[in-house]
Order: C-alpha cells, then structure tokens, then sequence
C-alpha cells in the first residue's frame, strides 16, 4: 500500500503538486481535471508548448521520485441509451496524451446513472469500449465510487447512487475494469465498508481517502432524500475507522494507492489552510499506511 494525495485543490498544478509530495514526503498525487471543452479535432491534440510543459513535469516527477496515481475527470460518463457525449470522448482522448507523457497509469471516471432499466447494460457497453481504447494506449481504468462534485450537497431525488452488486456487476461485465474505493460513500449510502471488502478487494486499485460527518438530525428530519445530510471531512474528522479499514486492506494485501482528499467544506481554500489539513491528515493515517 502507497501513501498519496489528492493535490488538486492547492491549485498549483501538476508542477506545484510534485514539489508540495516531495515536501510532505509522500510518494505519489492524483489529480483531477474539471470539464472543459474541446472544440474541434486538432483541438483534442497538444501544442508544442503544452508538450514541453508536460515533459518537464515527467522530468520533475522522476527527480523527486513522486509517482502520478492516476488523472481523474470530473466529467460524469452518461450511461443512457443515447451515444456517448462527444466532448466526453474528446476530454478522455486529451488527458489520454497528457498521462502517457507524464507516465501515469490510470485514468478515473464517474459513471451518471439514469432511470432507465437497462443502464447497467449500457453502461457495460460504454465502460467496456472505453476501457479497451485506454488499454491500447497503455492505461488502466478506474471506477470512482466517491460522489461526483456535481452531485455533492444534493438530494437524492435528482440522481441515483450505484450499490456494491452493481459495482460486482460492471467489474464481470468489463473484465479489467478497477475500482477507486470510498468507504465515506459506504458510510452514507448505509453499507458496511469492512464487510463487504473481502468480496471487492481484488478490484480495488484506488482508495479514496475521504471522511465523512452524518447530520443525524438533518437525516431524521428530512430522510434520505433530503438534502445536506451528509458532507466530507478530512481524514479523522469523520466517521471512517481508518485503523480498522487499513488494517483489513493490509490483511487481503492491498498494494494499491490510499489517497487523503481535502474535500472539506470547513477547510478554507488558502494554501495555510489546506496545508494544515493535509498535515493533520496524514497524522491520523500516513502512521498506519506506512507501519509494518
């Protein structure tokens, strides 16, 4: 098991991200990029400067021996009947060139799910194609089972939240097809995250590192499909038993990345503030993912 942090709210890029692992002493980032559009196809290509820019940062991550654990795109793949969203595909194809150049690995994606009946099915259909096309450019997929930012802080009455069969289903239907586990999302979705481990944990390469704070009073007010029950905390600010949760990783010999997230709405975005947070975090967990 690899120590690693989600750097993408410093806001200081891939370059900024490496030097503030190498100063904190963690061996690998994930970062995320946020929806933008492609316009046309050149476009979905790199210029010269962007490919320089790259190339010094493959270069950075090596002289400091920071591992890049995977690129995320905050842009949720639909998995309706209709045909895959164009800029989606151009997106992918664009973070594609950026993390064969800076040697990651993995690429993460949001599945959003529909109401119709047949969306798993579809959604096998989709993941799969796009699963084969990154394979072929030497890059593994994951499935981030973290809620997606655009449906953080609303109810569940306007989107649909995957359960751990579905999760067991996508994985048979796409062979190959890793997860990028949050046991926060367990937590309020109701489902013991140390129980069903043993039957995931063979297709968990990624563990989402986020807490999580239930508002008991909010939940029995408003139910479920209520909205603000529940939001993300830093790592021990929450719910999560992180002792047992990494002991039991470390049990079924986990050799993924555990990744803090600072997705934390009590953290004030000045890199003070969010350097304290990571501080903190890592005292509740970096002890525990490290020892032997």
């Amino acid at each position: 098991m690899q120590l690693c942090f989600d750097a993408t709210r410093f806001g200081a890029g891939l370059d900024g991200a490496i030097l503030l692992a190498a100063k904190k002493k963690i061996p690998a980032i994930e970062y995320s990029f946020a929806p933008f559009t492609v316009r046309g196809e050149k476009s979905a290509g790199l210029s010269t400067k962007e490919t320089a820019f790259l190339e010094r940062i493959k270069s950075l991550s090596e002289e400091n021996n920071i591992a890049i654990a995977c690129l995320n795109i905050d842009y949720c793949l639909p998995v309706d009947s209709k045909p895959t969203d164009k800029n989606f595909a151009k997106m992918v194809n664009k973070v594609v060139k950026v993390a064969k150049i800076v040697n990651c690995k993995k690429l993460a994606i949001t599945v959003k799910i529909t109401g119709e009946n047949n969306w798993l099915e579809n959604a096998e259909g989709k993941i799969g194609i796009l699963k084969t096309e990154l394979e072929e450019q030497g890059i593994g997929l994951l499935l981030r089972l973290s809620t997606a930012k655009e449906f953080r802080n609303k109810s569940l009455k306007h989107w649909l939240a995957m359960e751990p069969q579905n999760w067991r289903d996508l994985m048979a239907g796409c062979p190959g097809l890793a997860l990028s586990f949050s046991p926060a999302d367990c937590v309020w979705l109701g489902i013991d995250y140390l129980k069903i481990l043993s039957g995931i944990v063979s297709g968990i390469e990624h563990i989402e590192a986020h807490d999580i704070e239930i508002s008991r009073t909010m939940l029995s007010d408003s139910g479920m499909y209520g909205p603000l029950w529940w939001r993300y905390r830093v790592p021990g600010k929450g719910q999560v038993d992180w002792s047992q949760l990494i002991e039991a990783l470390k049990l079924y010999g986990f050799e993924g990345y555990f990744s803090i997230h600072l997705d934390d709405e009590f953290v004030n975005d000045d890199l003070e503030s969010l350097e304290e947070a990571l501080d903190n975090a890592l005292k509740s967990v970096a002890p525990l993912v490290i020892a032997l």
